[in-house]
């Protein structure tokens, strides 16, 4: 069964490319800013209509989709999916003005999708096209979470507060890297990369009369010198 599932993910992959790429295309077109992803919600939504695949959107711009699965094991007697593995998306734009001349720039001045995100709901949306079309090899539920608010390091915490991760069994979320090569991906269990943090420093300094620097203490030059030492 796994040789021909991989068969049909190819050929279904194949088939979905052109569709994954005017999906790129258009959510490159219209970006948004964190938390005002409305009209990219309101897109993803219509796309989830027409594969006929249900969706919640418990925040603002968030959502989350459910792909139940037809195999007959996919469910158990207590009506639960045997398996629940949800997959990820971050929606939202930069403060970026783009300059590249590209057809399908941005047409939203001063925001552009400059870190991927837009490859990355075109790449669910055709994961879920995909599996879509083999329900009856899902033994379980595929949750589809499309998460807001990436960017500034909040959307995470809104979509894990609604209920995304509750009952599941695993987690994948991708990201588009240049220096891993076209074709091929890179996976690895534990953390990768940083994560988002914040943290504040006060320099406090010390007056003194121009001519007598050396009585005073100079803020710039402390917080220069943590700068360079961090």
């Amino acid at each position: 069964m796994g040789s021909e599932a991989t068969k049909r993910i190819q050929q279904l992959g194949h088939a979905a490319e052109p569709y994954i790429i005017e999906q790129r295309r258009y959510f490159h077109q219209h970006p948004e800013l964190s938390l005002q992803e409305f009209k990219t919600t309101e897109a993803i939504a219509r796309e989830l209509d027409g594969m006929g695949i249900p969706y919640a959107r418990p925040t603002a711009t968030g959502l989350i989709a459910t792909l139940a699965g037809t195999a007959p094991d996919a469910y158990l007697p207590d009506g639960s999916p045997r398996r629940r593995l949800l997959i990820r998306a971050d929606i939202d734009a930069l403060a970026v003005t783009e300059r590249t001349g590209e057809p399908f720039a941005s047409e939203n001045e001063g925001v552009m999708h400059a870190c991927g995100h837009d490859c990355h709901i075109a790449m669910q949306l055709g994961c879920l096209r995909i599996l879509s079309q083999m329900r009856d090899a899902l033994h379980g539920e595929v949750r589809a979470v499309f998460q807001p608010s990436e960017e500034n390091g909040g959307g995470s915490a809104l979509m894990i507060d609604a209920g995304a991760c509750e009952g599941v069994d695993g987690a994948y979320a991708a990201h588009i890297w240049s220096e891993v090569a076209a074709g091929t991906i890179s996976c690895e269990p534990g953390p990768r990369m940083a994560n988002t943090d914040w943290f504040r420093v006060d320099i406090r300094g010390t007056s003194c009369h121009g001519a007598m620097p050396q009585r005073g203490a100079d803020a710039i030059i402390a917080a220069a010198e943590i700068v360079n030492n961090l």
